[in-house]
């Protein structure tokens, strides 16, 4: 029995949308770049998820652009995200000692008068 053209792909690529980075296993699809079922090589195929597989058979994804995406790593840069997160996170403890202070000095005040 032949290997699936899914488990080729699956096998020789990271299990991810190459266009978008999709990434739901069960959802992916393979498509074949030259639209020819019958090559089942692996350069052949290429991950994407239904919109981007549906994109490109409309022809509004090029067939380089998928090669190039699909064997280039994918490589997450958080420092974007995370430049700020030491400031956030300190202005985050100042307010929560503030609201903290706050709370207590109302519990003393309201204790406060009701001895008087």
């Amino acid at each position: 029995m032949a290997t699936s053209y899914r488990k080729i792909a699956f096998d020789a690529y990271p299990n991810i949308c190459a266009y978008c980075g999709f990434g739901i296993i069960g959802i992916l699809q393979v498509a074949h770049l030259s639209h020819n079922r019958k090559d089942d090589s692996p350069e052949n195929l290429v991950i994407l998820c239904p919109t981007c597989h549906k994109m490109y058979d409309g022809n509004l994804i090029s067939k380089d652009a998928l090669i190039v995406l699909r064997d280039t790593p994918r490589k997450i840069d958080w420092s974007v995200m995370m430049k700020d997160a030491g400031v956030k996170a300190a202005n985050k403890r100042k307010h929560r000692a503030a609201g903290r202070k706050a709370a207590i000095t109302r519990l003393k005040n309201l204790q406060a008068k009701a001895i008087k």
